[in-house]
């Protein structure tokens, strides 16, 4: 999650998350990936800070209301 758009985190993403990221929202983006939430923000460059600012955690479960590529793409990316 971040306050908003930065074009350095989008970046960011599609370098190292290329097929594993997918917008929800301004400055909200799930990842698929693996490590620790610090581990994310330090590839991401959000803990140094070149990126922007972004809040980094992990989702142990999930629910709610969301649109259905949401969902579809959350189940997709919790097999691998």
């Amino acid at each position: 999650m971040a306050p908003s758009d930065s074009v350095m985190l989008i970046e960011a993403l599609k370098t190292h998350y290329p097929d594993n990221h997918l917008k929800v929202g301004p400055g909200q983006w799930l990842v698929a990936g693996s490590g620790t939430a610090v581990d994310v923000s330090n590839l991401l460059g959000i803990t140094t800070g070149v990126s922007g600012l972004a809040i980094v955690s992990l989702i142990g479960g999930y629910f709610g209301r969301a649109p259905n590529n949401i969902w579809e793409w959350m189940a997709s990316k919790g097999k691998t």
